[in-house]
């Protein structure tokens, strides 16, 4: 096969695309051998690809930049809180761009715990003077029992 067939074949595009099978990407690997100057074809035909993506494309919306510009500001104002940054690197600043870990869990407000903490004191206020009066109803009981026996207390029948 000759340099110029191959070029035109369109082989050089399907592996800068990522679309050549593995006996594509070996063969352009051999041209590329047998023939140093398609390097500089495949350099151009790279160069139109990207300037083919870069005319098609369409600038994101000012909101995602304004979203991903306060994520960024966020991790990296708290990374300078935490005091992780080390004095004896260089100096840069890492941001991580993956967004802050969602936590499972309900907040409940602060006057909602102190309710809730009122409600069980109360419950368990109610719940001793009831066995308190409870057990003073027994003792008021077997007293009037021991007091009156069963056989006074019942009338007679005759």
């Amino acid at each position: 096969m000759t340099l110029k067939t191959y070029i035109d074949s369109g082989a050089i595009e399907c592996c800068l695309l990522g679309l050549a099978t593995a006996e594509e990407q070996a063969m352009l690997e051999q041209m590329r051998y047998d023939y140093p100057e398609l390097e500089s074809e495949i350099s151009v035909v790279a160069y139109r690809l990207e300037q083919a993506a870069l005319d098609g494309a369409v600038p994101p919306p000012a909101e995602v930049w304004n979203q991903l510009s306060r994520r960024v500001h966020w991790e990296v104002m708290e990374e300078q809180q935490r005091g992780r940054r080390n004095r004896h690197q260089a100096n840069y600043t890492v941001i991580n761009l993956q967004e802050p870990p969602q936590h499972r869990y309900i907040q409940v407000s602060i006057w909602w715990r102190c309710i809730v903490i009122a409600m069980c004191v109360v419950m368990m206020a109610l719940l001793a003077s009831n066995i308190y009066f409870y057990r003073k109803y027994h003792e008021m009981e077997e007293r009037l029992l021991r007091a009156y026996p069963a056989s006074q207390l019942a009338p007679s029948t005759k």
